[in-house]
This record gives C-alpha cells, sequence and structure tokens, in this order.
C-alpha cells in the first residue's frame, strides 16, 4: 500500500486528515504531590479546592475555549482510572 491509500485510509476509518499534534509540556507543576503538565497553548491557575486549566484551540479556523476543572482533594478522573487498573490487576493476580 503506497503513502497516499494510507493517508486516504487513514481519512475513511478517522475523519482526520492530516497529523494530530499536541501542544509541547512546558513544564510540570507540583502542588500537594500532585503533578499538572503546563502546555505551552494552556493557563493552569491553582485554587485552594481547584484546579483549573484554560486552553484556546483552533480547528479548522474555529476557535474553541477549553476548561477543565479538577479537585485539588480527592479525586481526579487520572486517580479513578489508576484505581480501577490496580483492581483489575488484583483480580487477575487472584484467579491465576
Amino acid at each position: 500500500m503506497d503513502r497516499e491509500q494510507k493517508i486516504a485510509r487513514h481519512y475513511l476509518e478517522t475523519a482526520v486528515l492530516g497529523a494530530y499534534e499536541t501542544a509541547e509540556v512546558i513544564h510540570e507543576e507540583e502542588e500537594n504531590g500532585k503533578y499538572a503538565p503546563c502546555f505551552e497553548d494552556a493557563t493552569v491557575f491553582f485554587g485552594k479546592t481547584q484546579t483549573t486549566t484554560v486552553r484556546s484551540m483552533c480547528i479548522e479556523g474555529r476557535r474553541y475555549r477549553v476548561c477543565s476543572v479538577l479537585p485539588v482533594m480527592g479525586h481526579t478522573p487520572t486517580d479513578k482510572l489508576l484505581t480501577l487498573i490496580d483492581t483489575d490487576l488484583e483480580k487477575e493476580a487472584r484467579n491465576t
């Protein structure tokens, strides 16, 4: 399969034409033992009860503002996902 066919197949399967490139992490902030990547196209605000990330994205000529708000204390979505993975691994270990 030549390069053009691969590009066409990728587009038909994903509806994405071209590569998706994320912004570079310029540094990481540490707060209470938790690390937050800081991207060149985002602003991170650390509050007492929440961390807010504001990012402006340009997609096909349209500008979108994305705002993520996560609790400082408690469980973030990443914490929950890691707990789920650990639980599944423990179940597998007990069943073998």
